[in-house]
């Protein structure tokens, strides 16, 4: 809502942002700008010959990039494209961040001696290993746009994951405790499948069939395990992003050990009848090693970025990751902490929150750092809005000490969803172990719901990643009342399977622009996701379902949802990822499966006619970066700062949607925030 503003004020708060942009820096004329803030606190300190794992930034793709979006089948595979159907228009498939990082680029820095180790297309930019000199050279390249360090994570040697595995003896536990014979005999891993009811799913007929697994951990150290025959039998894709070949299992001189990635595969694909079946054994499978075990050498984000590119390009449908990102060493400038759990900070999550929006289910372990009174123990990408985080519960549904808790920073509910993850049966490691042990962890209860997720999808494999945890949230046994504990409780996978099954999609035709992504010259806007939460008429317009979508030039967006029904009455609830929050003015009600709402006609289609006129269409305000329901100083101090950094990529802070963060990003923002523009709801 925008305040009545008066020509003193505006003269006032002009002099303040100016002053304010003078002193964080923004005039500052080297490319020392282009040295990101945890660089900055590192590279003094660095000796001559040191060298640091960085990113660099480029400002674009190089000149004949954006010929291939007219041919998306010479970036990602078919059925990457097939996937994507779901949840973008047939005209949008690819997008500027598939395009492949300019060769020419690398090259130039290559021969200054810099070392590649993994490039990230989503981010236009590279991960090496570079010194003091190599660096201040790369800022001096005007196609770099920023060097910063890339966050590491170290794991606690107290890590529940790391206690010593039991043998198992073998009995058969073809019986659940209400003697329900089931057509396959579980062994003794029975248990961890009845806690999520995926029994009934499988002799239904839903195995995860047709679905496309991508698995990333830390190796495979025995894939030859019998459990694992099927899978190999279908047909297995892997590589390894720590040492750079294709062999996920150990080799003799090469880093890490894959003793974790067997336990974590069997809890999500095993097939042995007698001794382990797990949810989705015949579903298809990858393998990304992306974790270096040494106990010395920390984990490092960009092997998981790379692998999560890696699997989108391949057509993956999930991603299962047993691996979190937060603290190395306590004040490391290369680490994360709890706040930074907001959904939006942490480059993996941000990373993990564009892999669904191009069609995968990524399901990621909440992690063991146990519950904390004040605050969240999350780690990251788990903290992402479109993450499914998993908690971990014991054979008795009570939640495991070491589970995670919630909630992120900015207010939302994780862990998502829970399942078992306490003495779970597991593939026993080590090449030519052919047993079984037990093990507990995160690490082992989301991969059994990625599994369960492989099921339902292939009841329904139409349903949209979003679509897919909605149904997960109503099947839960929380859902009534989710918490910072137990999310939304522990999944049902069967009644998870029935509700897919019978799901007609409801639409919502939406048309929206946001201020600064749309040119009222050209008429046209530029694509970016959306999401629209479905809200009950009557205060407390408590949350039906949310979805997202993709608004493409014309700014038109439909948004598929499961749970909401016709002829009730609900509020349109806007929000965008820089864009001021907007409600609809009044309730709607979907007819026949379809709801049609223009937000562009008039202002009096927001509540509280909270638009403004850009050429001939209402528009959103701009500016909203902090999501605090206000354009003010606060969103203009995060924009200066990472315009002052000339931050690419898909950023908070780039108010018209070209990639960079600049000045005319903070213009944008600054005549908002002068007016105090803040958002009109129920």
């Amino acid at each position: 809502m925008r305040k009545e503003f008066k020509f003193f004020n505006s003269v006032i708060f002009a002099v303040s942002v100016f002053a304010f942009i003078s002193l964080t820096g923004s005039n500052n004329f080297t490319n020392n700008y282009k040295i990101g803030r945890n660089l900055s606190l590192h590279i003094n300190d660095m000796q001559e010959n040191e060298q640091a794992l960085v990113w660099i930034s480029f400002k674009d793709k190089g000149v004949s990039s954006s010929q291939l979006l007219s041919a998306p089948e010479k970036v990602v595979t078919q059925r990457s494209l097939e996937r994507r159907k779901k949840v973008k228009s047939a005209g949008d498939l690819i997008d500027f961040s598939d395009l492949p990082v300019d060769q020419n680029y690398i090259n130039e820095l290559k021969d200054n001696g810099i070392s590649v180790k993994n490039k990230s297309r989503w981010f236009n930019r590279i991960s090496c290993y570079a010194d003091k000199r190599q660096i201040e050279s790369a800022v001096d390249k005007d196609f770099v746009s920023k060097v910063e360090l890339v966050m590491k994570f170290r794991k606690r040697a107290d890590d529940i994951e790391f206690s010593p595995p039991g043998e198992i003896t073998e009995i058969d536990g073809n019986n659940n405790q209400y003697n329900v014979q089931y057509s396959l005999n579980y062994g003794t891993s029975l248990t961890q499948m009845n806690v999520i009811n995926a029994p009934t799913g499988h002799d239904s007929g839903y195995y995860g069939q047709g679905i496309m697994i991508a698995l990333l951990d830390a190796g495979v150290d025995n894939l030859g395990h019998p459990c694992f025959d099927s899978l190999r039998a279908r047909g297995i894709r892997t590589y390894d992003f720590v040492n750079h070949d294709t062999i996920v299992a150990d080799q003799s001189g090469q880093m890490g050990a894959g003793w974790h990635g067997t336990m974590t595969l069997s809890l999500v694909g095993a097939y042995a009848p007698g001794s382990m079946i797990s949810p989705a054994f015949r579903s298809l499978y990858i393998i990304a090693k992306t974790e270096n075990t040494d106990s010395e050498t920390p984990v490092e984000e960009d092997n998981w970025l790379a692998a999560a590119e890696w699997a989108d390009s391949l057509g993956a449908e999930i991603i299962t990751s047993s691996l979190g990102y937060l603290t190395m060493d306590n004040g490391s400038p290369y680490s994360y902490d709890w706040t930074w759990m907001n959904g939006d900070s942490c480059v993996i999550t941000i990373g993990a929150d564009l892999a669904v929006d191009k069609g995968m289910l990524i399901c990621n372990s909440a992690g063991n750092e146990g519950s904390n009174a004040s605050h969240n123990t999350l780690i990251a990408p788990t903290d992402g809005d479109s993450v499914i985080s998993v908690g971990s519960v014991t054979s008795s549904l009570n939640r495991s000490s070491f589970s995670s808790v919630g909630l992120t920073t900015d207010g939302r509910i994780k862990p998502d969803v829970m399942a078992m993850g306490s003495n779970n049966k597991i593939a026993g490691t080590g090449p030519g172990n052919t047993g079984y042990s037990s093990g507990s962890g995160t690490s082992f209860s989301c991969p059994m719901t990625a599994g369960a997720c492989a099921m339902i999808l292939s009841a329904n494999p139409n349903l949209t990643p979003m679509e897919v945890r909605a149904i997960l949230y109503q099947t839960s046994d929380n859902s009534g009342s989710p918490d910072r504990f137990y999310g939304y409780g522990v999944i049902n996978t069967w009644e998870a399977i029935k509700l897919a099954l019978a799901a007609v999609p409801k639409q919502l035709n939406i048309t929206a622009m946001i201020e600064g992504f749309y040119d009222a010259n050209s008429n046209i806007m530029t694509p970016d996701t959306l999401t629209v939460n479905i809200r009950n008429a009557s205060s407390p317009y408590n949350l039906v379902e949310q979805g997202k979508g993709f608004l493409n030039t014309s700014g038109m967006a439909a948004i598929s949802y499961n749970n909401v029904s016709n002829g009730v009455n609900y509020y349109l609830q806007v929000l965008h990822r820089n864009g001021l929050e907007t409600w609809s003015k009044n309730t709607n009600a979907f007819i026949l499966d379809q709801m049609n709402y223009d937000f562009t006609l008039l202002p009096v289609m927001a509540y509280g006619d909270n638009m403004i006129l850009k050429g001939t269409k209402w528009v959103f305000y701009s500016g909203d970066v902090n999501r605090d329901k206000s354009i003010d100083i606060a969103d203009l101090a995060l924009i200066d700062n990472d315009a002052g950094n000339f931050l690419i990529g898909y950023n908070m802070t780039d108010i018209n949607g070209d990639g960079i963060t600049d000045i005319a990003d903070l213009l944008y923002a600054d005549n908002n925030a002068a007016n105090f523009v803040t958002a009109a709801t129920p």
